[in-house]
């Protein structure tokens, strides 16, 4: 006969409770690990990208620091002096150049006399946004050409009219008073 266990000998042990506690910490486990190897491979991504970009950026200034090598070499062969009086003559013709002929002509036409006739007007262009004109005239009279330096003094566009020299008619001298002066001309008005 065969014998049969005496189940009430023994107690009754239930580990369902276990396996399944047992299955979902493994199955946690499981799932965690998924995630840790996600983000182990998106870093590892990120980590080639940025090393790329980094070979990418030194490659870039081994290309930066050629070209400044280059253009260094180039600036010590220039002739600064040579550059600067360059730079100071178009910087001349840029003031020339902004220089209205029409609107100087028009305020000394506004200003001379009737009785004066300029013969010669020479400006040169100054820093400050002033023009020094020098003037060359005949008259016909000492009176006429002094007033003339007076209107300029008055004249809110002239300053500083400062009489360089003087003739009287003369046998050689027969057109009139001739005068020279300088004045100073501000485009937009006096400061």
């Amino acid at each position: 006969m065969r014998r049969r266990p005496n189940l009430a000998s023994s107690p009754l042990l239930d580990i369902r409770p276990v396996l399944v506690v047992g299955g979902g910490l493994a199955l946690v486990a499981l799932v965690l690990t998924g995630i840790t190897l996600a983000e182990f491979i998106r870093a590892r991504g990120k980590e080639k990208a940025a090393a790329s970009a980094l070979v990418g950026l030194q490659t870039r200034r081994a290309e930066l620091a050629t070209k400044v090598e280059a253009t260094n070499r180039k600036l010590a062969g220039v002739s600064w002096k040579t550059l600067q009086v360059e730079t100071t003559a178009m910087q001349d013709v840029v003031a020339r150049r902004k220089l209205v002929w029409s609107q100087l002509l028009a305020e000394l036409e506004r200003v001379v006399p009737w009785d004066i006739r300029l013969v010669s007007i020479a400006p040169t262009i100054e820093k400050d946004v002033s023009v020094e004109i020098n003037l060359l005239g005949v008259s016909v009279s000492r009176e006429a050409w002094l007033k003339l330096v007076a209107l300029l003094f008055v004249d809110s566009r002239f300053s500083n009219p400062l009489p360089k020299a003087e003739e009287s008619p003369s046998a050689t001298n027969g057109q009139g008073h001739r005068f020279s002066l300088a004045v100073r001309y501000w485009p937009e008005g006096r400061p």
